[in-house]
């Protein structure tokens, strides 16, 4: 009787906590805190001088192969043992209309900030696991680029489509829900922020910007919509409930995931349940890591750009020590990953190409726009990349069309420097050696691997696909570093070819067009 009674009162208490926590994390209209922001319409931070850059939209070239659907086991030929998905889920918009009124949670063009969600299958659903996936869409640097970029998707939520596929959304190889590409998160629920803001989710600009020249008014809110984006999937869908949340992006929303991942897992660990639960939170960007770098001129044409619209949109990072680690003036070099990255604090892992496509037109091979910031820069399209891979001798060797094949002596030189400095910036951080944390860095000449099916389960560093590796990190308890990071090895010679560096490079994504 005595342990009869004595497991009644354990049983007893423990309910009574839970209803206390519950009770803890309910206002009077019975919502959960944790669905509140805690930091929506900041005091704008005064415009600084602006300084002149040039820009390039993002460039996708994640498209899945026939040949990875064909595949009937996993990359490595391991049997797959998870729940095969029967078929492509869907992907319904939410455009988050209240939130836009109430929160200002708006895109570029004042149309509400949206996010995509497909749920998991029923029969997954109680697992309570989610990816959470900022899109990518590179960035806009002053009122005439931004305004450019506001009549396009990257500027707006109007062209959303209501209901989306993976595929049709490009989210191929660690955001597909083929669980023969994908088998550890294809089963998960899996959500993408639209991104519109030209700000990697990071402006919180309280008043709008006048584009006078053509009487246009635009905002900086993406912030805000991350904000309402976790509001509304604490609030509607259950992600106050989770167990297991990865968190990442791609290319912009990669750095945007550097960004905001303290800030994400605080917000999530507000819910009693997560934190009574021990919510399992990691990060995961891709092509995210962008160097501050100068141009082949050594002329600081992304970091000038980016300091731009740091000012611009009142760039907003919460919950990051960076921020006091640095001078007023200079915290806005904390947008910067290998700078950030030595103050986040849930394990990361890093997946990112050493000789990234983007950066290599963008950074390495970039120009400064004549006239920007200013009227100027307005008179070059968005889509004609600005002024990207404009360096002399870089046309046919960088960007959307390169083929590395056609790349000179000195261009390779760059390009072997460029991966030799991406590398030991990363490893130089005690990040890099933390408990739980780990990288994947390949040495193909591409961008968005990881969202590619083909390239996901293709790409190999000391012989270990990215996908592998990715589930590895994923599902280890604090293991050591070093047991999860891979790093190439590999350079490019000259003449060069796609293999050069890493022999699982192939010609239908790296350096050649698909």
């Amino acid at each position: 009787l005595p342990f009869a009674a004595m497991h009644v009162a354990t049983v007893a208490m423990l309910a009574l906590l839970l209803l206390q926590a519950a009770a803890a994390a309910t206002d009077m209209n019975g919502e959960r805190r944790c669905g509140a922001s805690d930091e929506v319409g900041q005091p704008q931070v005064s415009s600084r001088p602006l300084v002149d850059a040039p820009i390039r939209p993002h460039f996708d070239r994640r498209s899945a192969n026939p040949v990875s659907m064909a595949l009937g086991r996993g990359w490595l030929g391991e049997k797959i043992t998870e729940t095969a998905s029967p078929a492509a889920r869907t992907y319904t918009l939410v455009k988050m209309e209240a939130k836009a009124k109430s929160m200002g949670a708006v895109c570029l063009d004042g149309t509400p900030g949206a996010f995509y969600i497909s749920k998991a299958p029923e029969q997954e659903q109680k697992k309570q696991q989610w990816v959470i996936h900022l899109q990518g869409g590179g960035w806009c640097y002053d009122e005439p680029t931004c305004y450019n970029r506001s009549m396009f998707m990257g500027g707006s939520s109007s062209y959303a489509i209501p209901k989306q596929t993976a595929a049709g959304l490009g989210l191929n190889g660690m955001m597909s829900d083929n669980c023969t590409v994908n088998p550890t998160f294809c089963n998960f629920n899996l959500v993408m922020g639209w991104s519109c803001d030209g700000a990697s989710f990071a402006g919180n600009r309280e008043d709008p910007v006048a584009y006078k020249p053509a009487n246009y008014t635009m905002y900086f809110r993406g912030r805000r919509i991350l904000d309402a984006m976790l509001d509304t999937l604490i609030s509607d869908f259950g992600l106050g409930d989770a167990r297991e949340v990865l968190f990442g992006g791609d290319s912009a929303g990669g750095l945007g995931a550097y960004q905001h991942a303290n800030y994400v897992q605080n917000r999530l660990k507000k819910c009693s349940w997560s934190s009574w639960s021990r919510m399992k939170f990691k990060v995961a960007p891709g092509s995210g890591f962008f160097l501050f770098h100068g141009n082949v001129q050594e002329r600081n044409v992304w970091p000038d750009q980016m300091y731009n619209i740091y000012y611009l949109s009142n760039w907003t990072i919460s919950d990051n020590a960076c921020l006091d680690a640095y001078t007023p003036q200079s915290k806005w070099l904390c947008l910067f990953p290998q700078i950030l990255y030595n103050y986040i604090e849930p394990p990361i892992f890093v997946m990112n190409s050493a000789i990234d496509l983007y950066q290599t037109a963008n950074t390495l091979a970039a120009e400064p726009i004549i006239g920007f910031p200013g009227e100027g820069s307005s008179q070059i399209s968005f889509w004609s990349g600005y002024n990207s891979s404009a360096a002399p001798g870089w046309k046919t060797c960088s960007g959307g069309c390169a083929q590395i094949e056609l790349c000179s002596q000195s261009n390779i030189d760059h390009m072997n420097a460029y991966m030799d400095n991406i590398e030991q910036v990363l490893v130089k951080p005690s990040t890099f050696r933390k408990r739980g944390n780990g990288a994947f860095i390949y040495g193909c000449y591409n961008h968005d691997a990881e969202l590619s099916s083909l390239n996901y389960g293709v790409y190999k560093v000391k012989g270990v696909s990215m996908q592998v590796a990715l589930s590895r990190w994923w599902n280890s308890r604090l293991e050591d570093a070093s047991k999860h990071s891979y790093l190439e090895s590999g350079r490019y010679s000259y003449p060069a070819a796609v293999t050069d560096a890493n022999p699982t490079c192939n010609n239908w994504f790296d350096g050649v067009s698909s």
